[in-house]
């Protein structure tokens, strides 16, 4: 399989269980064969992408000392940017379209932050796949 590059403007950063960011900008590059996952019953088609998968890009977001997300957690999130060699691991959601998608696990490094205004912490960072990639065909 060829090389894929997708990208989107919307998304999530989970990490505990809670919402850590929203992401507003989304990148990725894959390499790897799919299978049919969709279970009977379903709201739509599924792929997991198997085998030797290469998936990696980048991610633009901003992080609110609000809402769902404690204050402790995101300290966590950003200690763990910030020690350059250490990867956050993170569960994201990101949004292609109406009706697409993508779940999975990802290492979060490289981050980039500006400085805080009125509690919003923006963000961009690089991040590689760590485990499954699933694509839905619904939000």
């Amino acid at each position: 399989m060829a090389e894929v590059f997708i990208k989107g403007v919307d998304g999530s950063i989970y990490l505990n269980g809670n919402t850590q960011a929203r992401i507003t900008n989304w990148s990725m590059s894959m390499d790897a064969p799919t299978e049919d996952v969709t279970d009977f019953g379903s709201n739509g088609q599924e792929y997991e992408f198997t085998g030797l998968a290469n998936f990696s890009g980048t991610l633009s977001a901003e992080m609110l000392r609000t809402g769902t997300a404690t204050t402790q957690e995101l300290d966590l999130v950003m200690q763990q940017f910030a020690s350059g060699g250490t990867l956050a691991k993170s569960t994201i959601r990101f949004i292609e379209s109406s009706l697409s998608k993508w779940t999975g696990t990802i290492l979060i490094n490289n981050i980039g932050k500006d400085a805080p205004a009125q509690g919003i912490q923006k963000v961009s960072a690089n991040w590689v796949s760590n485990g499954r990639l699933i694509w839905s065909s619904a939000t």
